[in-house]
């Protein structure tokens, strides 16, 4: 399965052995400009971004080249991972499949989870 063209979070650590990989890898990923890429890669924090399909145009694999790109933040201290709202609709669906299945306190407790998660996210 390919996630071209789907979301992706990054949280950055801020100290880097090799600095210019993570902006090179940021910009390979995302599509963004010099400036903009150096600023996710020290803004703390989890940031959202698209996969940019411009940038492995030139892989036979362009999940190869989203997974190298991925290993080399990884490499250097990033954390990258789904985006919190494909987590919580995952759990959304654990809680409703426990709820079928019985097991009312299990879907009782993933449920609050989510309903905390989105009322902790909620635009004050």
């Amino acid at each position: 399965m390919t996630i071209l063209n789907q979301k992706f979070t990054i949280t950055c650590g801020g100290s880097y052995a090799n600095k210019v990989a993570v902006i090179k890898a940021i910009r390979t990923l995302t599509g963004l400009g010099l400036k903009e890429a150096k600023d996710a890669s020290e803004r703390s924090g989890p940031q959202v971004f698209e996969i940019y399909p411009g940038g492995f145009t030139s892989w036979a694999d362009p999940q190869q080249g989203i997974d190298e790109q991925f290993r080399i933040l990884r490499n250097e201290g990033v954390e990258v991972g789904e985006p919190a709202w494909k987590i919580i609709e995952e759990l959304r669906k654990l809680g409703s499949q426990a709820l079928l299945q019985g097991e009312d306190d299990l879907a009782n407790e993933i449920l609050q989870l989510v309903l905390a998660e989105k009322l902790r996210r909620k635009p004050q």
